[in-house]
């Protein structure tokens, strides 16, 4: 008997230690190089997207008094300081496809997605006279790419200027007109998308959006709105939120799925691993 024991007791050993080296090297392999993998992917297809609506502003310029200089008595001279004053927004209809396309980097899956953004948006000048105005649009990040991009007032075509991380273009509005402001493109983006109405309580009106996307594990990040309605539309689900006025906080914001990921199961399966061959050979000892 233990002549028997012995070389079971050797073998088991050496499996266990086997076995703990690959798990230990999995988990080394799937975690230790994960904050060097994910900013690796980013960069060659895209962060996490928030977009934000686009502005419409006038420069309103006013008399201001400035001190010359330091001495008693101050001499005074009148400048004039031209302020933005914003033009109010009147409504939103924004349609949006999310199709996502999970990519692998070392032995992690990462959730990736192309978006499509279309939106339609109301501004009116309600001010007494014709204002050159300065629509502006955000783009939802700085490391993205943006294909097919458009910014068009009243379906006329502008000449953009790229500004920091936003599109502006000019141009005149009579008094009391409603221009519609298009604006669209395709880009990339990673792991969530969000739109946010432009402050940390905004008032929304009118607002429509739909969301079309081409997976059916939808989830919903913490303090964002849920969809007013949706239903399934055979590959994933088509998701709308509805307003007539709205003062929130909140923003509107999807996740994307995550794929199942080999590495980490492997990696708990080598860990258990030996205490399944220590039952085994316990089993066999009783029996002998």
């Amino acid at each position: 008997m233990k002549k028997l024991i012995l070389p079971l007791g050797l073998i088991f050993a050496a499996t266990s230690i086997a076995w703990l080296i690959l798990g230990s090297t999995i988990f080394a392999r799937t975690y230790s190089f994960q904050s060097e993998l994910k900013p690796k992917v980013a960069s060659s297809w895209g962060v996490a997207q928030q977009q934000f609506p686009p502005t419409a502003s006038y420069a309103q310029e006013s008399p201001a008094w400035v001190n010359q200089s330091a001495e008693k008595p101050a001499s005074t001279k009148q400048i004039t300081v031209s302020q933005a004053v914003s033009l109010p927004l009147q409504s939103s209809r924004v349609d949006v496809t999310l199709d996502l396309e999970h990519r692998q980097k070392g032995l992690l899956w990462y959730s990736t997605y192309v978006v499509v953004f279309d939106g339609n948006y109301k501004f009116t000048n309600d001010t007494r006279q014709e204002r050159l105005v300065t629509f502006r649009l955000p783009f939802p990040a700085e490391q993205a790419i943006y294909d097919d991009a458009v910014l068009l007032v009243d379906n006329q075509p502008l000449s953009w200027r790229n500004e920091g991380n936003s599109a502006s273009a000019s141009a005149s509005v009579p008094s009391g007109k409603t221009v519609m402001v298009h604006a669209a493109y395709r880009s990339q983006g990673l792991d969530s998308w969000h739109y946010n109405f432009g402050g940390n309580v905004a008032q929304v009106r009118d607002f429509k959006l739909h969301i079309k996307t081409n997976f059916k594990d939808i989830d919903f990040p913490d303090n964002t709105l849920s969809p007013t309605s949706k239903f399934e539309n055979g590959r994933g689900w088509e998701l709308n939120w509805s307003y007539k006025n709205l003062v929130s906080g909140y923003q509107i914001g999807l996740s994307m799925p995550e794929k199942l990921q080999p590495g980490p199961i492997a990696g708990q399966i080598s860990y258990f691993a030996p205490v399944s061959l220590f039952f085994f050979f316990f089993l066999m000892f009783i029996i002998t």
